[in-house]
């Protein structure tokens, strides 16, 4: 068997509320006609991958990628997991981003400086997202050993992965790139060790309007 475990994390593609900039977090939106055209092109970049497993957040949208993956891969099914979901955002969710800015200067502040500190009413905290996706990723990582499998997530919750994979506490999430829709990031595992092969890469994405 293959000793080295890869595991390659990726966002959804665009979806009408992205377009929109409202707050998705738990809730969801359907995947824009440029999302599935990024879903297609995400799912023929990782075909040479071999792909063994693909796992999803249970949100439809991440879900709906997964998909393109899997019918590309000609995989069987696609694996959903609530611990892949994104950031909740409690009150805020469904609201147009700018009009928060707008009516929560104060939150706002704290957001866009030290924003692992901040948990907006009913939602979670930056610390609760990272422990629960890597948890799983642990999960991952143990079960399919030597496998490669793909995992579909959400802006916020992948980044916060890459920032841990890359040994940055959650305070210093700044320090890795944003993970723009369909971003491809593979780890791989060899001997307990986990190394980033490709961080936040879009250049499948090249020429699409």
């Amino acid at each position: 068997m293959n000793t080295v475990t890869k595991i390659i994390l990726t966002r959804h593609g665009e979806t009408l509320w992205n377009i929109e900039k409202r707050v998705q977090g738990s809730l969801d939106s359907a995947l824009s006609d440029k999302g599935l055209a990024q879903a297609k092109r995400l799912a023929a970049r990782l075909r040479e991958e071999a792909i063994d497993r693909i796992y999803a957040s249970d949100a439809p949208r991440a879900i709906a990628t997964a998909e393109a993956i899997r019918f590309e891969s000609q995989l069987d099914e696609v694996i959903t997991s609530p611990l892949l979901r994104e950031f909740a955002f409690g009150e805020w969710e469904g609201k147009v981003w700018s009009d928060l800015r707008a009516a929560n200067p104060g939150i706002f502040s704290l957001w866009d400086t030290e924003p692992h500190r901040v948990q907006v009413p009913g939602g979670e905290t930056m610390q609760i997202v990272s422990d629960r996706a890597w948890r799983f990723l642990d999960e991952i990582r143990t079960k399919h050993r030597g496998e490669t499998v793909c995992l579909v997530t959400h802006g916020l919750t992948l980044k916060l992965l890459i920032t841990r994979a890359m040994g940055y506490p959650v305070k210093e999430w700044g320090k890795t790139p944003w993970q723009f829709n369909t971003a491809v990031n593979i780890l791989e595992e060899k001997d307990g060790v986990l190394i980033p092969k490709v961080i936040a890469d879009i250049s499948h994405l090249e020429g699409l309007e």
